[in-house]
Parts: C-alpha cells; sequence; structure tokens
C-alpha cells in the first residue's frame, strides 16, 4: 500500500463511490451467527470512524450508523475520549485552503468544537487516559495551500502536548489553542525530513502512555521508513517498540500495539506476531482488538473508498466478514467504554 493513501492528506476530495459487487461479501448463515455474537458481546460499545468527509459511529455489527459530525469537505484521525464522551478528529473545515485543525464532537448532543487555530495541519490527536494531557502532531505547514499537497516531503511533523486544563479553559472562553500554547513532545529540524505522527494512548489511567509512529522522508516510498514507538506524558521513556512498523493502536487492554499490516506487539513476551484473515478478496490493513481482552478486530478492507471488516481473532486464521455499511469506513476505531 502506497504510504500516502494510508493518510488522507493523499485522498481525492471526491472518491470513486462505485464498487464490483464480486468485492461485497454479504453474511452468509455462519456470519450472520458471529455478527449476532458481536452483537451481544459488545452490547453498548461503538466504533467510530470517517468517511473522510463526515464522522460516524455504529455498533459493533456495522448496524446504526449514526452521524456525528459534518467535517467537509475532508476530515480523518478519529480517537475517542476515554470516558466515551467524545470523539476527537482533525477537519479542514472552513474556506479553501483551510489548514487541518484539530475538532471533537460530542456522542450524544452531536456539538463539534473547533479546538486549534494553528493554520498548520493537525496530523492525528487523542486525550490521554487520565483525562489531564492532549497529544497532538502538527505538520510545519498547510497541505491546502496551492499544490503542497504534490511535495509533502517539503514539510514535517512535530509531536506536542498541551494540559486539558488548558484546552477545556480556551472553550469555555469560546478561543481555541495556538501553537504558543504546545509544549514539543518529539521534533526535529524540517531539514530531517522526520514525521512524528500515528497517536494512540493506552488506557491505563495510572500509567498513561502514547504510542507513535516515527517516519522519515513521507511520501517516499522509494527511501522511506517508519518506526513505532511508545514515550510518557513527560517526554520520558521513549522507547522504540517495533521497526518499519506504523499505525500503532493499543489494545483496550493494554497488553498488544496493532500496527497497520495486521500484526501486532505483544508486551507479555515482546514479540511481534501476524493475524491472518480469510474469505475478504481485497487487501485487510489497519486492525484494532476489540474490548473483551481483544475477542475480535476491526479493520480496514481495500484502499479507496474502504470498508469496514470484523473477525474473531481466537484461531490462527480468521474468517473476515465485511459489514454492511452504505458509507466508507476509516480508521475504525473501538470506544474503550460502552455508551448507555
Amino acid at each position: 500500500m502506497n504510504k500516502l493513501s494510508v493518510f488522507l492528506f493523499g485522498i481525492a476530495l471526491t472518491l470513486n463511490a462505485c464498487e464490483n459487487e464480486d468485492d461485497s461479501i454479504k453474511p452468509s448463515n455462519t456470519n450472520s451467527e458471529l455478527l449476532s455474537q458481536i452483537k451481544e458481546d459488545l452490547d453498548g460499545y461503538k466504533i467510530a470512524f470517517g468517511d473522510t468527509k463526515k464522522i460516524y459511529m455504529m455498533d459493533p455489527d456495522g448496524e446504526n450508523v449514526e452521524e456525528l459530525a459534518d467535517a467537509s469537505p475532508i476530515s480523518g484521525y478519529v480517537s475517542w475520549s476515554q470516558d466515551a464522551k467524545y470523539v476527537y478528529y482533525a477537519s479542514a473545515k472552513g474556506p479553501k485552503e483551510t489548514a487541518w485543525e484539530a475538532w471533537r464532537v460530542n456522542v450524544k448532543t452531536k456539538k463539534a468544537t473547533k479546538l486549534s487555530n494553528f493554520g498548520k495541519d493537525v496530523r492525528s490527536l487523542g486525550v490521554s487516559p487520565d483525562g489531564k494531557t492532549l497529544a497532538i502532531s502538527v505538520m510545519t505547514g498547510n497541505s491546502n495551500i496551492g499544490n503542497n499537497n504534490d511535495n509533502l516531503t517539503k514539510f514535517s511533523t512535530n509531536l506536542y502536548v498541551i494540559s486539558m486544563s488548558t484546552v477545556e479553559a480556551k472553550i469555555n472562553a469560546g478561543d481555541q489553542i495556538k501553537m504558543a500554547d504546545l509544549k514539543a513532545l518529539q521534533s526535529s529540524p524540517n531539514s530531517d525530513q522526520f514525521w512524528y505522527e500515528e497517536l494512540s494512548w493506552n488506557h491505563d489511567a495510572k500509567n498513561p502512555v502514547l504510542a507513535y509512529s516515527k517516519t522519515w522522508r513521507y511520501d517516499e516510498d522509494e527511501v522511506s521508513y517508519t518506526h513505532s514507538y511508545t514515550i510518557k506524558p513527560d517526554g520520558s521513556q521513549n522507547t522504540l517498540i517495533a521497526k518499519k512498523h506504523d499505525q500503532p493502536i493499543w489494545s483496550i487492554d493494554n497488553t498488544k500495539l496493532s500496527f497497520l499490516g495486521l500484526d501486532y506487539y505483544n508486551f507479555s513476551d515482546k514479540s511481534i506476531n501476524k493475524i491472518s484473515i480469510s474469505g475478504i478478496k481485497k487487501e485487510v490493513s489497519g486492525g484494532s482488538f476489540s474490548p473483551l481482552d481483544g475477542k475480535y478486530l476491526v479493520f480496514e478492507i481495500g484502499d479507496e473508498n474502504r470498508k469496514c471488516g470484523i473477525s474473531q481473532t481466537s484461531e490462527s486464521t480468521n474468517s473476515g466478514i465485511q459489514l454492511q455499511t452504505d458509507v466508507d469506513v476509516y480508521e475504525p476505531r473501538w470506544s474503550p467504554k460502552t455508551i448507555n
């Protein structure tokens, strides 16, 4: 998969919505039974995702797709707050050449709030499990200006943190956070061409740990490489977890980090393992372990016009099911708690 296609900056604003009928997998009787079991096991949990324009959530079996926010013309990078009250995302909502800024939406009231006013692209963001820290990666420029998106190698991305008390104070005052409010956690000179992004917090309020990827020469497939790390909110214990693995996503039980290629790092024995999915014709990627100790895996199907798949993770080879959603599904993320 082309590195650029993994990220929403490289996705055209108008996508071809047509899919061949052969690529759509209808639930069989066996699959229907599995979906019923998934719905029963994960009752009350939701999956948040985007379709590059809007932000949604749905039930674990793909039913009850609910629009949370119109974040058009382009948006992505969804993450949940630990209390499952908010979904955070980045959006270039606004006039032409608006930079991607940080947003969040209340999943019950559907009120969307703009959090930042950087004038530079937000690459990903998320709130720590203790609710005290917002981690946010910000590009050194605005990809929506002119032909900037055609050559992202002239930019880089730095990783910052900010106290959520400061963020909330800004929101209450009707203001947004600025670059001057941020503290750099990982940064490099623009000429070094490092991108610190793809953020994912663990789910341990007593020991918050952030996972991120560090990419050299983003969007240069012939020379680029990406490694995944973990780091504490104060910048300590910066640890290389896996070389040449990207898009780390913490499991809800904090035992694993899944990666883009459907492999994962197991913290118990420090091994990297591969998950095998059968029964789906298109490429599958971006897997995320469910609550209930990772009993199920949700993942993307295809490159552009992505759909959503789900499977069990109890066997070495798992039969995947394509969820029958009417909208595309990018970056499906489990709610860490049930939503009542």
